[in-house]
């Protein structure tokens, strides 16, 4: 009989008026990978913290182990022996990984540290799992391969008996994800239970075991192995196998934007040509390429050798004078592209004192303004406090900014990362609101996502090289499917043996 490490039974959370935990049911086994989609954000962030410790909750039942550690009667507020992995890191970065793994726990009581005895015991577990680590290296030196498995050691030796992932796609390119992948099937044999959690029920079908969809903070449907097809999801989720509107394709080939034998500390002799009008989805399989590319082209730094064109002038030497033709949407951008005690229209206007340098002296300009894009954005437009306004509603702010800017190119930064299923829809919309005004799109990304599903090509990076590029018509190639593309992706890239994960 399978051991329960985790069963949620009935769990209803509340914070003031609003229900983040309606009713969750949730059941993990030892040894078992559990999927959960998460069909929108509500509720998930308590959820994790739910996990991890045992907060007040209105009414349920939480066991651990199969000991009831939580209930609505009474909460201990003790810590559950539960890790998480996620984007942020949660290692000390001024510390060694070898500290970090051995020393920073609860129960180690040596007053004295021996660093040789700490090396020797962190390599044997990297030699188990074939990976290699510096013991001696600063955690915040880590790439992030690095860190995820230094953190899954961490939780290994602190005694976790369920492992948290969150959305870990989103920033472990291909191969590393692949590589990743394996160790927790490692770990699930010997016993250790995992909860993976994203936003693609493609991701889960090749990893869990079960599957769950959540929705307003409830479950809405389990799905065991036998249940893993798309017809059953489409019952829950919206169907993203067509585009919102079909692409529109570049009639001109002069090539807008070219890299040529590009080389920086990680971009290894780069060459593309990207064309006036089309979107290009520019997958980084190591997560190497993307953060210089920015810097490249926000002249935070010049390249080692080779040349960047922007319409035909070199890049460098005119910098002052393109930059105004490239726009850049970071990731995560409601969190850094806003100004929250500014109108939304302000916030709109933004980039715009350079083309009309009397825009916040005229009322007049800034009415014209918001009577144009009214239609598009609807009465949200007139908010004068932005910080109640809904993520759906931010992002039209920065997509839409970025429409009446108008530059010849916008850089998109992992723009799916962390969007649930109705975010990511709008987000598709967005990237055509920019394609219509002829604004050539680049998306720079670790993981597919939904990029394919606005990109007319792909082009696939490997130790900063580029590897392979896709044409539209060729994407069936690669399963047009998140999840199956990443494991798709990645064993075509590195000729990665993926036979161990056909268990998957």
């Amino acid at each position: 009989m399978k051991k329960e490490i985790m069963r949620l039974d009935r769990v209803t959370l509340m914070e003031g008026e609003v229900t983040l935990l309606d009713d969750l049911n949730l059941h993990i086994f030892e040894g078992e990978i559990m999927g959960l989609v998460c069909l929108n954000s509500n509720g998930q962030d308590a959820l994790v913290n739910l996990l991890c410790q045992n907060v007040p909750i209105h009414y349920g039942y939480i066991y651990f182990e199969e000991q009831l550690v939580n209930s609505y009667r009474h909460s201990s507020m003790e810590p559950n022996r539960v890790a998480v992995i996620e984007e942020k890191s949660h290692m000390a970065e001024g510390l060694s990984v070898a500290d970090n793994i051995f020393v920073l726990r609860r129960g180690f009581k040596k007053y004295l540290i021996a660093p040789r005895i700490l090396r020797a015991q962190l390599s044997l577990f990297t030699q188990e799992l074939d990976v290699q680590i510096d013991a001696g290296e600063l955690a915040g030196n880590l790439t992030h391969f690095e860190r995820c498995v230094a953190e899954l050691l961490k939780a290994i030796i602190s005694g976790a008996k369920l492992v948290v992932l969150r959305d870990i796609s989103n920033f472990l390119g291909p191969a590393d994800l692949i590589h990743f992948l394996k160790l927790l099937r490692h770990y699930a044999k010997e016993g250790l239970s995992f909860l993976y959690i994203c936003n693609h029920h493609e991701e889960t079908f090749r990893i869990c075991d079960r599957v769950a969809l959540m929705e307003n903070g409830r479950v809405r449907k389990l799905l065991f192995r036998e249940d893993f097809r798309d017809e059953i999801i489409l019952h829950y989720a919206l169907d993203f196998r067509h585009p919102l509107t079909p692409p529109v394709r570049p009639e001109q080939r002069n090539g807008m934007l070219k890299l040529r034998h590009l080389f920086t500390d990680h971009i290894h002799d780069m060459n593309c040509t990207i064309e006036e009008g089309e979107c290009v989805v520019l997958l980084d399989s190591n997560s190497l390429v993307l953060n210089d590319l920015a810097d490249l082209m926000t002249g935070d730094r010049f390249p080692q050798a080779g040349k960047i064109l922007l319409d035909a002038r070199d890049w460098c030497s005119n910098h002052e004078k393109l930059k105004h033709k490239v726009s850049f949407i970071r990731e995560n951008p409601i969190q850094t592209m806003l100004f929250r005690e500014m109108s939304y229209i302000d916030n709109l206007c933004f980039a715009m004192d350079w083309r009309c340098p009397t825009l916040w002296m005229s009322r007049r300009i800034k009415k014209s303004i918001l009577l144009e894009y009214e239609p598009l954005i609807g009465k949200d437009i007139r908010a004068q406090d932005i910080t109640h306004l809904s993520p759906y509603s931010l992002y039209s702010l920065i997509y839409y900014r970025v429409h009446l800017y108008h530059p010849k190119v916008v850089f998109l930064m992992q723009p799916f990362a962390g969007a649930d299923m109705y975010l990511r829809h709008h987000l598709i919309h967005l990237i055509n609101k920019l394609r219509e005004r002829k604004i050539t799109v680049v998306i720079l990304a670790v993981s597919l996502s939904d990029s394919l599903f606005v990109a007319d090509r792909l082009l696939m990076f490997e130790d900063g090289n580029l590897r392979k590029e896709y044409l539209r018509d060729e994407f069936h190639h690669l399963a047009f499917a998140p999840g199956q593309s990443l494991l798709h992706l990645s064993s075509e890239m590195a000729n990665t043996d993926t036979s161990s994960l056909d268990s998957y």
